[in-house]
């Protein structure tokens, strides 16, 4: 009668195994930080086309001007009505505005991301947290540069080129046509 051993891997067979797993993630690494920064990018475009159609609706229904600024590094954005008030740091405008209370957004685009304004700008700094996934906060007390102008018929007081980089992957840049406020995005080369 034979006995029926059921065998187990050898100590050989585990390291080979380990082996190919270890040469598998060698080779995808590169593949998903690029998949990374692509969807890093994509959320940083989404955001600012996001914020120029929320205040060109504003604008629109208001009858008031909406302006978009950038912070100077280029990680966050501000969306609040042309008017001085609301952008001198005294926060005075949203309380003493008489068309009422304007809407304000500020925001910071996903970590790695940097915005320029009709402009180039070398690509992040790869130690200011790119690979992070996470927005970071909004900078206290910022200094806001102006970008954008949105009119209340749905135009814009001039064209704007604002482009988006993130390390590994090809900038984008979202281009807004002054005379129609319309929005297109174009590759960068």
């Amino acid at each position: 009668m034979k006995k029926n051993r059921r065998r187990g891997a050898s100590l050989l067979e585990l390291m080979v195994v380990m082996a190919i797993i270890v040469v598998v993630a060698a080779l995808a690494f590169p593949s998903l930080r690029a998949m990374s920064g692509s969807f890093k990018l994509n959320g940083g475009t989404d955001s600012v086309r996001s914020a120029w159609a929320n205040a060109r609706a504003r604008a629109i229904e208001e009858g008031r001007p909406y302006r978009f600024a950038v912070e100077p590094s280029g990680t966050a954005f501000r969306v609040a009505p042309d008017d001085q008030s609301y952008w001198d740091g005294s926060g005075g405008g949203s309380s003493n505005d008489p068309n009422g209370r304007g809407y304000v957004l500020e925001k910071s685009l996903p970590s790695g991301v940097r915005m320029t304004v009709n402009g180039d700008a070398a690509l992040p700094d790869e130690s200011a947290g790119a690979d992070s996934m996470e927005e970071k906060p909004v900078p206290q007390g910022a200094q806001w540069t102006p970008a954008i102008v949105f009119l209340p018929d749905g135009t814009a007081r001039e064209d704007v080129k604002v482009s988006f980089r993130v390390r590994g992957c090809k900038p984008v840049a979202l281009v807004v046509r002054a005379m129609t406020g319309n929005v297109t995005e174009q590759t960068e080369q």
